[in-house]
C-alpha cells in the first residue's frame, strides 16, 4: 500500500529561507506541525525557545517545560514541539512572564519582538477568501487557515481583522482604503511599513489586478 500521508521529517538545507537557523548543522531539523499556517510564515515551538530563544538546551527539556504547561501560543498550551507559531503570532513564557510576538525582519526572514502583557493573544489576520454559505452567511478566512462568519457583507478579501483569540472575538475590521497602515511581510520591502495612498484596478477578460501605491514610513 502506498504511503499517502504528508512528510514527516524535513532536512535542515531545505528548511523555508525566513527560518532563522543556520544552513549548517544536523541534517534534520524539526518539521513543523500542519494547523493551516503557510509553511514559510511559521517556525516550530522547538526551534524558537531552544535555537532562537536559547531558553532550553535540548529537546528533552523543552518537553519537560511544555508537560508544565509553561508555554503558550495565542492563549493555547502547547504540547507538541513542532507546533507552530507563525506570522503575528504571540508566544508566552509562562515561568519567565516573556511575551512575544512573531513577526519579519528586514531580510525576509522570521523573529520574535517582545510585547507587553496586554498585546498577548491579539492578532492581525489578512483575509485571502470569501464566499457564501449555508443560511446566507458570509464566511472570510485568514492567511493562517482561520474561518470567520458575518452577516453582512462588508467585508473584502484584503482587508484584517485585528482578533482577540484568547476571548474568540474579533475586535476591529481594518479596510484596505487609502490612509492606512501597511506591513510587508514578504519581497524586497519584508520588515517594513508604507501608508497605502491609492489602490488602481486592472480590469482584465479573466478577473483583476489591484496594484497598491504608498508611500514608505
Amino acid at each position: 500500500m502506498a504511503h499517502v500521508s504528508g512528510k514527516r521529517h524535513l532536512r535542515r538545507i531545505a528548511a523555508p529561507k525566513t527560518w532563522p537557523i543556520p544552513r549548517k548543522g544536523s541534517y534534520w531539523i524539526t518539521r513543523p506541525t500542519p494547523v493551516g499556517i503557510p509553511f514559510d510564515l511559521c517556525m516550530p515551538i522547538i526551534l524558537w525557545i531552544r535555537d532562537y530563544l536559547k531558553s532550553v538546551n535540548t529537546r528533552k527539556e523543552l518537553k519537560y517545560v511544555l508537560s508544565k504547561g509553561s508555554i503558550e501560543i495565542n492563549g493555547k498550551k502547547i504540547r507538541d514541539v513542532s507546533y507552530p507559531a507563525g506570522i503575528f503570532d504571540t508566544i508566552r513564557i509562562v515561568d519567565l512572564d516573556k511575551y512575544y510576538r512573531v513577526s519579519v525582519d528586514d531580510k525576509g526572514k522570521l523573529k520574535l519582538v517582545e510585547i507587553p502583557k496586554e498585546e498577548y493573544g491579539k492578532k492581525i489576520i489578512k483575509i485571502v477568501r470569501k464566499q457564501y454559505v449555508k443560511g446566507g452567511k458570509i464566511q472570510v478566512t485568514g492567511f493562517d487557515g482561520r474561518n470567520f462568519l458575518f452577516n453582512e457583507n462588508n467585508i473584502k478579501t484584503g482587508d484584517s481583522l485585528l482578533v482577540n483569540l484568547l476571548e474568540n472575538k474579533i475586535e476591529k475590521v481594518i479596510k484596505m482604503e487609502p490612509g492606512n497602515i501597511l506591513f510587508f511581510y514578504k519581497g524586497s520591502k519584508a520588515g517594513t511599513f508604507g501608508r497605502l495612498k491609492e489602490i488602481k484596478i486592472l480590469h482584465r477578460s479573466f478577473g483583476h489586478t489591484r496594484f497598491l501605491v504608498y508611500e514608505d514610513l
